[in-house]
């Protein structure tokens, strides 16, 4: 016996995106809809299959088994449904006109958007760029469930799903107050970095991890004991309590243009421990072409000095 299913994209839209926010009434609001006529299409499709796809008594409400099964082949369609619209807004190849969703970690954001807008205006005209602020395991779920269209984040990520460009390399650098320690070295040895004074990012941050991996985890003998103890989400807020407070933190470079006048940077010697910043996508991803302009774009925007390094003189740190 041959099923035959009709159904619309606009309802599996409707299905992802209660699935997402695990509510109809927020379902509804991200679709622009009324609440009615999103239950109503899901219940219609729920009736065509055959199967209930929501168990309602849930709150948030879930998937039921059935709706387990066919969640990832409903998004697979969704995706290869938006190539199609792809390849007819972008007409010819080698056109660069389009949209594209962007996620950027918070350790880039706000030290390359200033500089990458600008460029994007000029160079690329007719690209529609919707920019979001997330941490790397935000983005890499983001990117499974066809939520962006690529991330700009620490690499290599390693994860085979995924395919990577990387851009460039950034040298990271000590921030101390100026009567620090550290601030009397003309360049430091990463190997003698100490856990008594540093301002760490929270949790959940890529770079977090890095700057770990750079200090000893082995508190200095005779050590004391900071009055104030606080982790951060943002490189600015290190940066004045660095300023404030004393004690150090480390900054990749495109972070230490602006520091505050009772602070100071000093140089790692080599090799200068650094991360690798690139793009990722989803493999075979329909926008390649406006992936690759916005890679252009990043490496236009960079300064000329950030651009030039070669990993020869660095020790690129794993992200993980």
């Amino acid at each position: 016996m041959k099923l035959k299913v009709n159904f619309s994209l606009t309802q599996l839209e409707y299905v992802m995106a209660v699935h997402k926010y695990g509510h109809f009434a927020k379902a509804a609001d991200a679709c622009n809809v009324t609440q009615p006529t999103l239950s109503m299409q899901i219940q219609k499709l729920e009736d065509e299959l055959g199967v209930v796809i929501f168990d309602r008594s849930k709150k948030p409400i879930l998937l039921t088994d059935s709706g387990k099964k066919l969640i990832s082949q409903m998004q697979t369609v969704l995706f290869e449904a938006r190539k199609i619209e792809s390849l007819l807004l972008e007409g010819t190849k080698g056109s660069r006109k389009g949209t594209l969703t962007v996620a950027i970690i918070p350790t880039v954001a706000p030290y390359l958007l200033p500089r990458l807008l600008p460029v994007c205006v000029e160079t690329l005209p007719d690209l529609e760029l919707n920019i979001k602020e997330m941490q790397t395991d935000q983005i890499i779920e983001a990117l499974n469930k066809d939520e962006i269209d690529v991330g700009v984040l620490a690499t290599p990520t390693q994860i085979p799903a995924m395919f990577e460009y990387p851009l460039y390399y950034e040298p990271f650098y000590v921030l101390c107050d100026k009567d620090h320690e550290y601030a009397h070295h003309k360049k430091i040895k990463y190997q003698s970095l100490g856990m008594d004074d540093i301002w760490l990012l929270e949790e959940g941050h890529c770079l977090r991890n890095q700057v770990l991996d750079l200090c000893s985890i082995k508190k200095k003998k005779g050590g004391v004991e900071r009055k104030y103890k606080f982790e951060s989400g943002s490189l600015e807020t290190l940066k004045n309590l660095v300023d404030l407070y004393g004690g150090y933190t480390l900054l990749p470079q495109l972070a230490t243009h602006t520091i505050g006048d009772r602070s100071q940077v000093v140089q790692f010697e080599r090799p200068i421990p650094a991360r690798e910043i690139g793009m990722v996508c989803r493999r075979e991803h329909y926008k390649s072409e406006l992936v690759d302009a916005l890679g252009e774009a990043i490496l236009k925007a960079i300064p000329e000095d950030l651009r030039k390094i070669k990993p020869k003189d660095l020790d690129v740190l794993p992200i993980a």
